[in-house]
């Protein structure tokens, strides 16, 4: 594909739900990082000419989150906007689409604002099927006789709201527990993902520094609240079992990426604006696959990135920052198991390419989801500003980028620099 460029982009602080940004939706929430990415002005405003927004959990409210960002923001009405949604890899599938569109639409003079944003504090209990049943026989035509028979033979208890579900539609898991299924057959221990968790910690918090000039202070906080500065391997060792309360359970709340609100944001450049507009890095290549959910949820990113490796003929160690998003330190060992396996990587992943090895320390050099938090729809463009800052503090030319999703899918990215 031809190069597209990026210009590194900015993000909200990342924060557990139900703290500092419990009174904004997802609306509210980017409107204010929008707003606050147009201050800086890295970008003329006149060329904004498109939005490409996306949010996985839905809300009843928010009919097209792209159009009501544009709308509720200081952009112009009339930039087009549209939405988006790959799970946890949704704002990277949004930089995907830019991309692709500048494909073939390489002369028009614009640039296309990409990103996400997940508001888990604005989630609202939902009704349960029997109860929606009830309250549509009520608000439509028939007797009072009918309707009062339907209310009164309904149990109070099924009137009751449920929270959404977590569980995955097609096996009746969530996430979590696939991830337990995971580390089982990979023989992942409890210590192991422990320690990945906390070097991702001590990662995020050394690069503090190095990461605040993207953050776009809102409601008077400006630093990400989840890096836990003090943690411990014996700290996380103590923690309970999330998923599996057996003796053979081993994912924790210390190990797995917390529920969180905030969204991110960055640019994506026509080519007939480099000129005028240097592009930070370029995005050469991207892919998007799938894995049966039986052999691993949530193994897709090492089939996503090696399908990257053997494309391009690179290896593993050709890269100055590999990061693979931290659902669960757990999920992210079982893949570099996986990729290291010639045996899995022909049979599963159907790449028959050796790429060297995957080492666990060559991963997250500035720490990933579990110690940042994970916004579902905002991780993809949290992970290409960072991948950028990093390439651009030292002097480093090419990034890899790997996200799995609900859904057994996964998304990679490759970025460079020239």
């Amino acid at each position: 594909m031809r190069p597209i460029g990026l210009k590194q982009g900015f993000r909200t602080p990342f924060t557990k739900v139900g703290r500092e940004f419990a009174s904004f939706n997802s609306v509210e929430l980017s409107t204010r990082l929008v707003d606050g990415i147009l201050q800086r002005g890295v970008v003329p405003q006149g060329l904004i000419q498109h939005l490409i927004w996306g949010m996985v959990v839905p809300d009843p409210d928010i009919y097209s989150i792209a159009r009501e960002v544009v709308l509720g923001s200081k952009l112009d009405n009339r930039v087009e906007a549209y939405s988006v949604s790959r799970a946890c890899a949704t704002s990277l599938q949004a930089a995907a689409n830019a991309a692709s569109f500048y494909q073939g639409f390489g002369e028009e003079r614009s640039v296309t604002l990409v990103g996400g944003v997940e508001s888990f504090s604005s989630i609202r209990p939902v009704l349960t099927h029997r109860a929606a049943r009830l309250f549509k026989t009520l608000a439509g035509r028939g007797s009072a006789g009918r309707k009062l028979k339907t209310l009164f033979s309904t149990p109070p208890g099924a009137l009751w709201p449920v929270p959404p579900s977590a569980k995955e539609y097609s096996t009746g898991l969530t996430m979590g527990e696939h991830c337990e299924l995971m580390v089982k057959q990979f023989k992942i221990s409890r210590q192991r993902q422990d320690a990945f968790a906390l070097q991702s910690h001590q990662r995020a918090e050394a690069a503090r520094e190095k990461v605040q000039p993207q953050l776009v202070p809102i409601a008077g906080l400006n630093r990400d609240t989840l890096i836990r500065k003090d943690s411990s391997l014996k700290a996380l060792s103590a923690l309970p079992t999330a998923f599996d309360r057996s003796p053979a359970g081993s994912l924790t709340a210390g190990n797995s990426s917390p529920l969180t609100d905030g969204a991110a944001g960055l640019f994506v450049l026509s080519p007939a604006v480099e000129s005028e507009v240097p592009p930070d890095a370029y995005l050469t290549d991207f892919e998007f696959v799938g894995v049966e959910p039986s052999e691993g949820l949530l193994m897709g990113p090492g089939k996503a990135m090696l399908r990257i490796l053997r494309r391009q003929k690179l290896r593993w160690d050709s890269f100055d920052y590999l990061e693979m998003h931290e659902a669960f330190a757990g999920q992210v060992l079982c893949n570099i198991e996986a990729v290291n396996d010639p045996v899995y990587r022909r049979e599963q992943y159907g790449v028959d390419y050796d790429a060297g090895r995957l080492e666990e320390g060559m991963l997250n050099p500035w720490g990933s989801s579990v110690a940042y938090g994970h916004p579902f729809g905002a991780t993809g463009a949290r992970m290409f500003s960072q991948a950028i800052g990093f390439l651009k503090a030292t002097g480093g030319r090419r990034a890899l980028l790997g996200v799995c999703t609900a859904g057994a899918l996964a998304g990679a990215a490759l970025i460079e620099r020239r």
